[in-house]
């Protein structure tokens, strides 16, 4: 059976109905990294290919997510987003790695990020109302709620484009503005902008691995191995 591309209003309800499963406000920012541990999805950050985001993959009860560190951050927020609706909402997940490709799967699953990460209710709030009215959208507005929302620049682009709150070429002429310069000259810290996270892992592996230690499953180096393996048994 194959699979059809959700409109942006199946989009919308899907995440609204997420956030409000996940206990979150329908109208504010999202701390990704506060899901991962809430959700106990086990989570590792790695170098990868530039052109690779990340994949996940469901086991039962467990959810193992893998992320790129060398994508700026505001992409690897989406790309969580993005990872959720495979884990959450996609009927038959399977892994594999998530690129540009755009299969409708990935589509559904960009379509959901984006809504999921910017929900319309809280972008008409921080949009100045003569903006809106005249859908002409400042520098200063777009930085404050790509920063807001954590999102790159691209993103909050294609989520206003879909949402219609932007002139016909406005698009591509803030597109064409490099974000990291935009923010330092408006005070904005950048760290948004930047790789980062490598390394990181999330999640209960380490209290996992003491376990079957403790009950002599494994050795006392297979259990120092693996808390190499998310940099948990460094020395100061």
């Amino acid at each position: 059976m194959s699979v059809k591309k959700i409109t942006l209003d199946e989009a919308e309800n899907l995440a609204k109905k997420l956030r409000s499963d996940l206990g979150l406000s329908l109208d504010g920012p999202i701390h990704t990294k506060t899901i991962l541990r809430k959700e106990n999805i086990l989570t590792a950050y790695r170098p990868m290919s530039i052109d690779a985001y990340g994949l996940s993959l469901k086991c039962g009860d467990y959810k193992f997510m893998l992320i790129n560190s060398n994508n700026m951050r505001g992409r690897q927020h989406f790309t969580i987003a993005h990872e959720l609706y495979h884990l959450y909402l996609e009927d038959n997940p399977k892994p594999h790695l998530c690129t540009n490709g755009k299969s409708p799967e990935e589509y559904n699953a960009d379509l959901f990020a984006s809504a999921f990460l910017m929900p319309v209710e809280g972008i008409y709030k921080i949009i100045p109302t003569e903006e809106l009215r005249e859908k002409q959208i400042s520098l200063a507005t777009i930085i404050r709620l790509e920063q807001y929302f954590s999102v790159s620049r691209l993103a909050l682009l294609v989520r206003l484009d879909k949402l219609k709150l932007l002139k016909k070429g406005q698009f591509e002429v803030l597109k064409s503005v490099s974000p990291m310069q935009s923010a330092r000259e408006h005070g904005y810290d950048l760290s948004l902008y930047k790789k980062g996270n490598e390394d990181m892992f999330i999640g209960d592996f380490g209290t996992i691995a003491r376990r079957l230690f403790d009950d002599e499953k494994i050795s006392e180096g297979h259990y120092v191995e693996l808390l190499n393996q998310i940099g948990a048994n460094e020395e100061d």
